[in-house]
């Protein structure tokens, strides 16, 4: 790798950040603007990083850990500076979440840092909304809420479907018991009645 080198373009020169930069954050806001006019839509970590590589044609020479924050924040000070909300809250890690990455987005926005991760997550979601509208995404039945989002990507791993299946059972009515009122097991007879 050259002295200075960050990234290789289509035609094996090697690169800077800044060139890097300069072709991939018009890029990513154009897949990113794709994503905001799906409602609900957010796109991976790793599927962001692999797309405006693919789409630009230059590829970084370290790993996405290394140069994905900075670009997050030079997408999201693109944005600022074009009026538009901050489409760096629709790329989340696997678990649905923005993570620390999205600091620099938060700091773009002149917004102070979250006190927690919580916080965080809430100020992305929130952030998602307005993307969406900006998108002209549908509307979803019931309007919109800022919730945690669903990752969608290529590939669907085996840790991710027990939790789709937990989240279903979440979703179940509860029963009572209509002496004590607690709540009843799967067996439909309370343990304390019974």
């Amino acid at each position: 790798m050259a002295i200075g080198g960050f990234a290789q373009d289509e035609t094996g020169h090697t690169v800077g950040r800044t060139a890097a930069h300069a072709r991939w954050v018009p890029a990513a806001r154009d897949l990113l603007a794709g994503v905001a006019a799906r409602p609900m839509g957010t796109i991976g970590h790793a599927d962001f990083a692999a797309r405006i590589q693919a789409d630009t044609g230059v590829s970084a020479l370290v790993p996405a850990s290394k140069w994905l924050g900075n670009c997050l924040t030079a997408v999201a000070e693109a944005a600022r500076a074009d009026g538009i909300p901050c489409l760096t809250a629709l790329v989340v890690t696997t678990d649905g979440k923005v993570g620390e990455l999205y600091d620099g987005a938060l700091a773009a926005y002149d917004r102070p840092e979250p006190a927690s991760s919580r916080e965080r997550e809430n100020l992305a979601a929130t952030e998602r909304i307005a993307c969406y509208q900006w998108a002209g995404a549908p509307e979803p039945a019931g309007g919109w809420r800022a919730k945690a989002p669903v990752v969608r990507s290529s590939s669907r791993s085996a840790a991710s479907r027990p939790r789709a299946s937990a989240a279903r059972a979440e979703a179940r009515p509860m029963s009572f018991c209509p002496s004590c009122f607690m709540a009843l097991p799967a067996t439909g007879r309370c343990d304390f009645c019974a």
